[in-house]
């Protein structure tokens, strides 16, 4: 049995209840099972649905797990995508569990029945997102250059503008030279923070290098590492993969710094 198939017989039971994916992990969770589901979990997060609500109610923890795992997917999401972790806890586990549980709601939401958890979903931090289809074509990147310059006008975020029609340019210029999928443009401002997401069909990840002045080969991921606040790629659970990156709202003095790392190839 692969890793992926273990990590679906542990959360052997999804479904969608809106634009929201529901979960519920059914078994042991123990320092084999416990990687097999965050990989699951950040999939789903891949996915981009509205939020990832997993109900814990079948889930059995061992004694030298705890429930920190999920904290830790949060966190690691947070770092590029919106799509928010919720968990629902219910009044049936054992005071051991609730204490965890307890510990883990100051990083991430904690229920104790999905009604509510689902009622959550949309509430503050507030988002701003939208999509764009790529097809797999090489105008695509001329087209998603000036759809994140647009966007970056009308959410008045312009003091990141040129950072991210770079950063696009490149994401968008791999999958066209290296995937060769269809793709979809996902960009999202919350918290200050402006995320710029390619996701298409292959599995095949980028591979960083220098950036380069040829526009025939693209700057290279070299640039996306020095712009970018953060950015990585994670898998997508329809066999392909998300590569994002993150650039946060400055001011000049932090973006003539930036480009002084650049031209000194730092």
């Amino acid at each position: 049995m692969t890793t992926d198939e273990q990590a679906e017989r542990l959360a052997d039971w999804k479904h969608t209840v809106g634009e929201a994916a529901v979960i519920r992990p059914t078994g042991v969770l123990d320092v084999a099972t416990g990687p097999q589901l965050r990989a699951y979990l950040l999939k789903a997060v891949a996915d981009q649905p509205s939020a990832v609500v997993v109900l814990l109610k079948d889930l059995l923890p061992a004694r030298t797990v705890t429930l920190s795992l999920f904290a830790a997917v949060a966190r690691q999401a947070a770092d590029w995508s919106g799509t928010p972790l919720i968990l629902v806890v219910g009044d049936d586990h054992t005071r051991e569990f609730q204490q965890q549980a307890r510990t883990i709601a100051r990083f991430l939401p904690v229920y104790g029945n999905l009604s509510t958890a689902l009622a959550s979903i949309g509430r503050p931090p507030v988002r701003q997102l939208t999509r764009l289809r790529l097809a797999n074509d090489p105008h695509s990147g001329g087209v998603a250059r000036r759809f994140v310059a647009a966007t970056c006008e009308l959410w008045h975020c312009e003091e990141v503008v040129e950072d991210a029609v770079a950063i696009v340019s490149e994401l968008v210029g791999n999958v066209v030279r290296h995937a060769g999928t269809d793709a979809e443009l996902r960009l999202e401002l919350r918290r200050e923070v402006l995320t710029v997401a390619v996701t298409d069909y292959s599995p095949l990840y980028p591979v960083p290098r220098p950036p380069s002045t040829t526009r025939e080969n693209g700057l290279g991921l070299g640039i996306v590492t020095v712009l970018a606040t953060a950015w990585g790629a994670t898998p997508t659970s329809t066999g392909g993969k998300v590569v994002w990156a993150t650039l946060r709202l400055r001011g000049p003095d932090a973006k003539a710094a930036i480009n002084n790392r650049w031209r000194n190839g730092q």
